[in-house]
Parts: structure tokens; sequence; C-alpha cells
């Protein structure tokens, strides 16, 4: 079927490649990649190779030989439309239709993960496999960028669902980067009145007000465990970590108020040590969140297409596919986007948007 353009994670770093256009295999959808977001995980990949299938492989994910540096073909926040279906297939789109989905294929071994797993084609790529059955149509009035954030916002819907936390209870959502203001609009849309958002970043304590925070702090200058004591009176406070820090998780153990419950999203693959005898007195509540269910990934391409959230807001960059290697060299440094989204069927640099009047 020819090559195509396709960014390869390996050693380390990101680099354009040719690559030959994958074949569809049985239940398996050619498509065409029109929309991928640049995902804080694909990031924390490039950076920690070695730790994050260290663990894959320790937990049967990927084989153990896999852990090698390996080569990954990054991307599974995507808009794609559909070229070709292979064997077993229904067939219920026609060429061109706009699809996305989670980002998982079938196999007899189980799901297997796209854009994170060795060989298999991301979204990073101008094509890719998905699986015909798990293909969600995208509604005409959906943007292909804000498809492409749906994988994102599930993730913050995920984590609220698991938190089971009711309209009178206190949130604590500590880090307003993408998860963090997916979490603070699953918070809102499910009721909740006292959302605090804290993060050292002034743009982005305006981000979170913009999407459903009630009260903003710096926890550079204030202490946001003692806000939520303080707001929270007789009820449960919840704390959804959404940094990714890893000094950060004995730290919050720590000083969370008693019987809070804490959620975990972010990243964490270093080994971490911290004392229980916090959690254990406190009768702390700790959970973690990974990915989402179908349910919760459908609904939001449906929060989506009501116009319940504003995506735009997110999307504060676009690159074409030959910018994505000094698009990751600037987001490996500190900087102010919240989702950078790649175009891979143009070329292009990283271009900035201006920030909408109403969250500056």
């Amino acid at each position: 079927m020819g090559n195509m353009r396709a960014i390869v994670m390996h050693n380390g770093s990101v680099r354009l490649q040719a690559l030959p256009i994958p074949e569809p295999g049985p239940g398996q959808v050619l498509v065409r990649s029109r929309a991928c977001g640049i995902c804080g995980s694909d990031l924390h990949l490039t950076r920690h190779t070695g730790e994050v299938f260290d663990i894959y492989a320790e937990l049967g994910m990927v084989a153990n030989d896999a852990r090698d540096n390996p080569s990954i073909m990054l991307g599974h926040e995507f808009c794609a439309e559909v070229v070709a279906y292979g064997a077993d297939t229904l067939q219920t789109l026609p060429p061109g239709a706009r699809v996305t989905s989670v980002p998982f294929l079938l196999s007899e071994q189980g799901q297997v993960g796209v854009g994170v797993t060795p060989a298999v084609y991301g979204a990073y790529s101008e094509y890719f496999l998905l699986q015909e059955a798990l293909l969600l149509p995208v509604p005409d009035n959906v943007p292909d960028e804000a498809a492409a954030m749906v994988e994102p916002l599930a993730v913050g819907l995920h984590a609220v669902n698991r938190s089971r936390i009711n309209a009178d209870e206190v949130a604590l959502v500590a880090g307003c980067g993408p998860i963090g203001l997916a979490c603070i609009a699953a918070l809102r849309l499910r009721g909740v009145k006292t959302i605090i958002a804290s993060d050292p970043q002034p743009d982005k304590r305006a981000m979170a007000r913009h999407f459903g925070a009630s009260h903003l702090v710096d926890p550079l200058q204030e202490d946001e465990m003692l806000r939520c004591t303080e707001l929270a009176g007789p009820h449960r406070v919840v704390i959804f970590e959404c940094v990714g820090v890893a000094r950060l998780v004995p730290d919050f153990l720590r000083r969370a108020p008693q019987k809070s419950c804490i959620v975990f999203t972010g990243i964490h693959t270093a080994d971490i040590t911290f004392n229980f005898a916090f959690a254990t007195v406190k009768e702390l509540d700790i959970q973690f969140s990974y990915y989402y269910q179908p349910e919760e990934f459908a609904t939001t391409l449906q929060t989506l297409a009501e116009g319940k959230v504003d995506w735009q807001a997110m999307c504060t960059a676009k690159v074409g596919i030959d910018g994505v290697p000094a698009a990751f060299d600037e987001l490996l440094k500190p900087n102010n986007h919240i989702k950078v989204i790649i175009e891979p069927w143009r070329s292009g640099a990283l271009e900035a948007h201006t920030t909408p009047p109403d969250v500056a």
C-alpha cells in the first residue's frame, strides 16, 4: 500500500520516519488520522521509557524483551476517517466517515493499546488501525480537534465517577492541566457545588475557573488542604491528584483532611516512599484512576456534541507532522500549553492559539 509519514519515539526522542501503511486484519479498519492530541503520558513515556516498560512487563502487558529500548508509534487521542476494511467486518460506516474510538485493538491475548505498544501504529501517523467494533461516528457538529479531546476528557470523567462524589461534598483538583480541567468539567456536570482548583500558574487557575472551579488556590502561597477543610464543614473532601509529581504523593497523604478520599490520576512510575500511618490514622480512602470505560468515552463524545464543554479553550496550539519533534522539545520544558493538536495530514511548525478573552 506504499509508505506514510509517522512519528516514532525511541530512546527518549521522537523522530519523523517513513513507514509502510499498515494492512487491516480481521475485524480491523484502516483509518487516516485527522487530529491527535499530545498527551502528558506521551511526554512521560518519552522521559521515562524504561520505568514504564518495566512496569508493563511485570504486569504481563508486554513481552519481557519489549522493555529493551522499544520503538513506539505514539498517539491515542484522535479523530480519524475510515479508509478501508479488513476481513470479517460489517462495514456499516462508509469510507470517509469520521470516527473516534477507545484506543485499543482486540486480540486473543486481550486488549492492545494503540499508541503505546511496540509495533502497533498510533495516531501520530498518517494512517493507523482501529477495531471496527469499537468505532464511534463523530457527529457533524463536532470538529476534528474536539473529537481528539474526547479521550482526555473521558479520563477526567472516569476519575470523578470512581470517587462517587456527591453534590454537597468538596472537591480539590490539584494540577490544572488537561486532566485536571477534565476533572473540573466532569465535577461541574455532576453538580458538585464546591470545586477548589490548585495550581501555581495563574493562567491555569484562570482556565480552571472557566471550566467550573468555584475557588482558586495558589499552593505556593496558601495551604490548599486547609482551604478544603474550612469549606467542607461536615462534608467529605475528595482530592483529585492530577500533577504526576512523585514527591507530592507522601505530601498529600500527610496533609489530607481526616476521612478524605484521594484519587490519583497522575502517572507515577518511579518508586515512592511514604509512611502509611498518616493514611491509617486519618482513615483516608485512596483510589487510583486509569483510562475509562467505553460507556464513559461515548458519554464524553455526546457531551461535546451537546456543547457542554468548551473544548476550544483547551486547544492552545496545532502542529503539522514534521513539527512534532520541535513541539516535544518545547513541551518537555516549562510552558503554558494545555493541549497541542497534531494534524498528521499536513506539514507545519507549532502555531499557538490566542487564549479566548473570557479565559484571560
